[in-house]
């Protein structure tokens, strides 16, 4: 017998008795106590079958154990298990968790990763999230962002807006992903960041409307047209290009025309670039409108 057959039967005689032990111990209770038993032994193997079994039995009287559970666990996989039960029984433990966001910043990460999920719009969850945007332990307040992001509750864009052009890169991609979350309703706050003094918060702002994209970066057309009629510098006005060129609006097209008979060859490569592929995507919506209404192309289409 080899040495790896004989580790994978060591640990099947292993799990076996695990599963006895807890079996004996938890003899005389019910199923929902076995599983609540199992889940704090010291197996993470353990412990991972017994969430999966507490997701199952849905009982909305754990409620503040599997809470208390989930910003205890030590293990990953057990703890996003823990997650996805704690989630699925929203209805029972989403008071708990909104309460468990007094405690130490590794709960609060894990339980605003809940919320997250959860995306509770209520005003009673959403206020006590809006003060850990400003945490002083980054993990916290990037999650803060994220969960805000997710709930995309208008009120909060300017409390997420407000951390523009702040940190290092690891901070400012958090910040670009929660707000590419929030998508339209954060347009409006995000676009008056266009104007901004100053260029860190003008770029960040330029980033996460590009990241938003089409539709939902429409609001911000007006603010980035006229940041790139304004604006001197080739690092603003290529992100502010981005950010337009993904827009599907006939505004954008007198600005990249204005772009291409400029004197920086760069950016007019780049407008020229842009209005011809308008151009090919006008095409292509004609000719399937021509085809729906079986007329022919004209000669040399």
């Amino acid at each position: 017998m080899d040495v790896q057959h004989m580790d994978v039967q060591h640990m099947d005689v292993e799990e076996c008795d695990v599963e006895k032990q807890v079996t004996h111990e938890g003899a005389d209770m019910t199923t929902l106590e076995q599983a609540m038993l199992a889940v704090r032994h010291a197996d993470p193997r353990v412990r991972q079958e017994a969430a999966m079994r507490l997701g199952g039995l849905a009982d909305p009287s754990v409620g503040r154990e599997l809470v208390d559970l989930l910003v205890a666990e030590p293990d990953f996989y057990v703890r996003e298990t823990l997650t996805w039960v704690v989630v699925a029984q929203q209805e029972s433990t989403l008071p708990h968790l909104v309460a468990a966001l007094d405690g130490d910043a590794p709960s609060r990460v894990q339980v605003l990763h809940a919320l997250s999920k959860i995306r509770d719009t209520s005003e009673d969850v959403v206020d006590r999230i809006v003060p850990l945007a400003q945490d002083d332990d980054p993990a916290v307040a990037a999650k803060a962002w994220w969960a805000l992001g997710r709930t995309a509750e208008p009120r909060t864009a300017p409390v997420l807006v407000a951390h523009l052009g702040s940190g290092d890169d690891e901070v400012r991609r958090a910040l670009t992903s929660a707000l590419e979350q929030f998508g339209a309703p954060a347009v409006p706050a995000l676009a008056e960041q266009l104007a901004d003094p100053s260029p860190a918060v003008r770029r960040h702002a330029l980033e996460a409307l590009s990241a938003i994209g089409d539709p939902g970066a429409r609001g911000a057309v007006d603010a980035l047209v006229a940041l790139v009629g304004r604006s001197g510098a080739k690092d603003e006005l290529v992100l502010a290009v981005e950010a337009l060129g993904q827009l599907d609006v006939p505004e954008k097209r007198a600005a990249l025309e204005r772009l291409r008979s400029g004197e920086d060859t760069w950016l007019a490569t780049m407008a020229d670039w842009l209005l011809t592929d308008l151009d090919r995507r006008r095409e292509q919506v004609e000719r399937r409108e021509r085809v729906r209404r079986g007329t022919p192309d004209e000669p040399g289409q």
